[in-house]
């Protein structure tokens, strides 16, 4: 083989390598949080609660896993997601769950108005101090909490 043909070939296979690197790092699966204790559990109430009067502790549950038990509020699907969101007749403020996609079908049975239990990590949450439209928190990977 000649030197051209040799340094072609490693090239080749240096970026080869590279891609699949690349790819992996990409395309590595999301963990199932379905069967991962949370870090807490908290009523609707009390969260919105906590979200009202502590912002600086609400900015510490930011990617932390907890257990919400609420109402639903209203359940919005379609062809790729299914979002639920947790609320009360008594105030405008909700937590918004996008549900984890290998769990979308264990919503299928519920409905608006009856008590869940979520899980969830919480991605984030707005504050409304000044409108008066209420609090959101937004939690993704959502799954149904399971008995064990």
């Amino acid at each position: 083989m000649n030197k051209k043909l040799k340094y072609a070939l490693i090239g080749v296979l240096v970026v080869t390598v590279i891609g699949v690197l690349i790819w992996l790092k990409v395309n590595k699966p999301v963990n199932d949080f379905s069967d991962v204790s949370p870090k807490a559990v908290y009523s609707f109430k009390d969260i919105m609660d906590k979200t009202t009067g502590d912002t600086s502790s609400t900015n510490k549950l930011i990617g932390e896993l907890v257990e919400v038990i609420g109402t639903i509020k209203t359940i919005t699907r379609d062809s790729a997601s299914t979002t639920v969101e947790l609320g009360d007749t008594a105030s405008l403020s909700s937590i918004i769950c996008q549900i984890d996609k290998r769990h979308q079908d264990d919503f299928n049975t519920f409905k608006e108005g009856q008590e869940v239990v979520i899980k969830g990590k919480i991605s984030g949450f707005n504050i409304d101090t000044e409108l008066g439209l209420g609090n959101t928190i937004q939690m993704n990977y959502c799954s149904l909490h399971k008995n064990k």
